[in-house]
């Protein structure tokens, strides 16, 4: 199962439409680091009540890292109800990512960068 990709024409549009809780991943073909993760997403999504997930190109997607002011590949980004929440931040593991994002779930929204 592969992850809904997000381009900077349908970002806004596509989450706003999404109800519930979804995960978007920034990241890029080139960054070892953004592979692993990508990794442990793809295991994740083969867990019980797996949000979706969502994948935005970096590289040919300026005006979201540039939205989402990101510096650091890869990023993790929380959605409820297609608003965002806030960046999760966590080790490339299995239960370390279920664990930020249950923990991020349990506190107040943020404001979008």
């Amino acid at each position: 199962m592969g992850f809904t990709p997000l381009t900077d024409l349908n970002f806004h549009q596509t989450l706003s439409d999404v109800t519930g809780t979804a995960l978007v991943l920034v990241g890029a073909a080139h960054c070892g680091a953004c592979k692993q993760l990508k990794t442990v997403l793809h295991r994740y999504q083969n867990t019980e009540n797996a949000l979706p997930i969502f994948e935005v190109d970096a590289v040919m997607n300026g005006g979201i890292i540039q939205a989402l002011t990101i510096f650091h590949l890869p990023a993790l980004f929380l959605y409820v109800d297609g608003h965002y929440h806030r960046q999760i931040q966590c080790e490339a593991t299995l239960p370390a990512l279920q664990t930020a994002i249950q923990q991020a779930l349990m506190q107040a929204a943020e404001e979008e960068p």
